[in-house]
Formats: C-alpha cells, structure tokens, sequence
C-alpha cells in the first residue's frame, strides 16, 4: 500500500492475503471381487451393494462420489465392471474401475456306455445288469442340479434293446442330455435235426430192436436255443 502526500515522501506497507492449497482428491477403488456360483439373485444383489460402498474418497472441494452402476450381474453368472468419478471444485474429475464378477457352473454330463450283454441268461441278471448300467451314468456342475431318465425296465434276455435318455435340470441352464443303449444279443434260434425214418426187418429179437431202437432215438440232436431241453414222447 502507497500514500503520496505533497509534503513528503511516498510511505508504503506490505500485506498478503492467502487461501491454502486445496487438499488433493484420494479415490480408493473397490477390489476386484469374484463369487462363487449358484448364491440367489438376493444374495448377489445384497453383496453387489455392499461392494460399490467400499469405494471410498477424501479430499477435494465439495467432491461428489459416482458411478456408473447398471446394476448386479445374474446369479448364474456374469460380471459387471464399473467406473467410479469424484468431482472436485478445485480439480480435474478422478475416475477408477473395479468389477464385480459371479462365476458360472455348467452342468457336464457323462452318460453310461452302450453296452452289449450276451443272451441266454437270467432275466434276473440281466435286470441286476441293467439296473447297475443305469447308475453309472454321472453329472457334475449346475445349480440345485437333478437327474432323471426315461427308463422303461430292462430289455429281455433272450434278446432285445432298451435306449435310455439321461437329463439333467438345472435352474442356470437349459436341460442337458444323452443317450445311451442296453442291448442283450438274440438268442440264437433252435435247430433240431429229427432221425431218419428206419425200417428193420421182421423176425429179428426183442432185445436186437430194442437196441435198434434206442440207438435211433439217440440220433437226434439240437443246437442253439437257450437252455435248450429234448424230449420225446417215445
């Protein structure tokens, strides 16, 4: 400051006036988070608001925290990335990302193998077989996942096919399926080969076509078949 006056020299004074520094703006960004599948819809919705609330910032001039949230990604899986801003009077605005991620978990099916069993045995067997057959099939993955088949019973033993269809539900996807065979080989067919017609002469002994005859009853014969049995009614 300077005052002239006509009498003397000029007097001056020095003064300053000062407005501190603005302190900076700090914007900490919420962790990168990842959850684990199958949690409910109000369960990741819950989570998803608790996370943007750990973005947090200090600082600056009348700042304000946003961001650009279009809300929790699906409980089946998915990820939402979101950016955070702080304006500030006093600077530039301040931006970070973080994302929110649920994992998925699809259904991976493994259907039994086709399997061939041979004819001729049990219907009991081939039931226990078929029975254990149809537990083999296995399934990982999904969410409240479940299986079920279209079985009808076992093919009979003495030949025949059963095709089974395996699905598995689940509430994060569409059914999945597979299908699978349970074949019992057919049974080979009966072939009876019957004696020749015999005639012997007259006058010969009792005992002599006795033999004869015993001896031609046994030449039949038979193949094939399943527990095959031969009679006659000799």
């Amino acid at each position: 400051f300077t005052v002239t006056s006509d009498c003397e020299a000029p007097k001056t004074c020095t003064a300053t006036f000062t407005v501190t520094a603005a302190t900076s703006v700090v914007l900490t960004c919420a962790s990168n988070v990842t959850e684990a599948a199958c949690q409910t819809q109000a369960s990741i919705d819950s989570k998803f608001t608790a996370w943007l609330a750990t973005t947090t910032s200090s600082g600056g001039c009348n700042r304000s925290l946003s961001n650009n949230n279009t809300g929790a990604p699906n409980a089946c899986g998915g990820s939402t990335t979101v950016t955070f801003t702080v304006t500030s009077d006093c600077e530039a605005p301040k931006t970070c990302t973080a994302s929110f991620t649920v994992l998925n978990s699809p259904v991976v099916l493994t259907c039994p193998t086709n399997v061939t069993e041979a004819s001729c045995q049990t219907q009991a067997n081939i039931n226990t077989k078929f029975n254990t057959w149809l537990n083999s099939v296995v399934f990982s993955g999904g969410c409240n996942a479940s299986i079920s088949n279209n079985n009808v019973g076992a093919p009979q033993a003495c030949g025949g096919s059963t095709t089974v269809t395996f699905t598995v539900t689940s509430t994060c996807e569409n059914p999945k399926s597979c299908t699978a065979t349970f074949t019992v080989t057919a049974a080979p067919s009966v072939v009876l080969n019957c004696p020749n017609n015999v005639t012997e002469a007259a006058c010969q002994t009792q005992t002599q076509i006795d033999t004869k005859f015993s001896n031609w009853l046994a030449t039949v014969s038979t193949s094939g078949g399943c527990n095959p049995v031969l009679t006659n009614n000799n």
